[in-house]
């Protein structure tokens, strides 16, 4: 129990800080920001899981080949991360504390609260999900075949519904897969418990930052922000449709990562973007925030890029100037690139 802990820290935690540096200690402003990184870390494990499987999917590569495969790329970026950073986490740390001294303490616990309740529920209660008929079993059914996508995970044969190509390239399964084999715990308790208490505070995370950029750093403000983020949520049963529903319900689908994670973090880094001119390090962020979004769900392939390219549009059309406007655009098309590969792979 106490390896399956720390595997648990690890995997959800140090691995998603170490991976985000290596993106972070190239942004002046971000550089010390332990929020930010953890949530580029995220992301930069979605990439790579996309960007590995869908190849070993396509050349019939067994599970274990997917699997070690994705450990050492992890692990030498992990490496190669605390090389580079090796002088800068002692300023991480202090400038960690200097900003949760900085909070205000009672709208901070109650936002505080308000997403322990909805960890708690996912820990005492369970959802029971149609949909897990397919996403769970797909994880266990990997598990069992050493496969991948090879075997219907409803009904075990070599045809059927694991074919259709907006799952086999939108395999998010197997990032859940993965993470299972290296806990050692079963699908299931990683997809309703484990994962959900990790991402959900990472999801309010994005909307924390978002908020301050909304409203130019104001401390307060955000956090009012999303503590209202925080109570539509809870209240948005009113239809399984809503983006709240899909957080509190299915977390652990791909789908609902989409429009709780991918998509409010396309507005996050696009409006970060829009004040550095869209750098070079700002586009890399926002090619593997989209190729992290194609891992989730093939809507993606199509949602992402409208919202990325939308978001840009107008932020250069209310201050236009006809070259800075065209080559902006130009960039963010180029960031569309991987749904762009992918979506002619879908329709060709």
């Amino acid at each position: 129990m106490i390896l399956k802990c720390i595997m648990t820290l690890i995997i959800f935690v140090i691995a998603p800080f170490l991976l985000g540096l290596l993106i972070t200690n190239f942004l002046k402003k971000e550089k010390y920001n332990l929020l930010f990184a953890i949530l580029i870390g995220y992301l930069v494990e979605f990439a790579i899981c996309e960007l590995i499987s869908v190849p070993m999917i396509f050349m019939g590569k067994n599970f274990i080949f997917l699997f070690k495969t994705y450990v050492i790329i992890v692990g030498i970026l992990m490496i190669i991360s605390i090389i580079i950073n090796r002088n800068n986490f002692k300023e991480i740390f202090y400038a960690t504390i200097k900003g949760f001294k900085n909070l205000p303490k009672i709208l901070s616990a109650v936002c505080i609260i308000l997403i322990a309740f909805q960890i708690y529920m996912f820990v005492a209660y369970t959802h029971i999900d149609d949909d897990d008929a397919f996403y769970i079993g797909s994880i266990t059914t990997t598990l069992q075949t050493n496969s991948l996508y090879k075997y219907s995970p409803t009904t075990g044969s070599t045809s059927g519904e694991h074919l259709d190509l907006r799952y086999r390239l939108a395999p998010f399964p197997l990032l859940m897969t993965i993470v299972s084999k290296l806990i050692n715990m079963h699908p299931d308790i990683v997809s309703h418990i484990v994962f959900p208490i990790f991402i959900l505070p990472v999801i309010y995370t994005v909307y924390y930052l978002l908020a301050k950029k909304i409203f130019n750093e104001d401390i307060k403000s955000s956090i009012i922000f999303v503590i209202i983020i925080n109570i539509l949520n809870i209240f948005s049963g009113y239809s399984n449709r809503t983006p709240g529903a899909f957080l509190l319900f299915r977390i652990w689908q791909g789908k609902a990562l989409l429009c709780n994670l991918i998509l409010p973090a396309i507005w996050l880094v696009v409006l970060k973007a829009s004040e550095n001119n869209y750098n070079l390090v700002y586009c890399i962020i926002l090619i593997i925030l989209n190729t992290a979004g194609n891992l989730t769900t093939t809507m993606a392939i199509g949602l992402s890029p409208i919202v990325l390219v939308s978001l840009v549009f107008v932020l250069e059309f209310v201050n236009f100037k006809p070259k800075k406007f065209i080559t902006n655009m130009i960039k963010s098309v180029i960031c569309c690139l991987p749904s762009i590969v992918y979506g002619l792979i879908y329709f060709l």
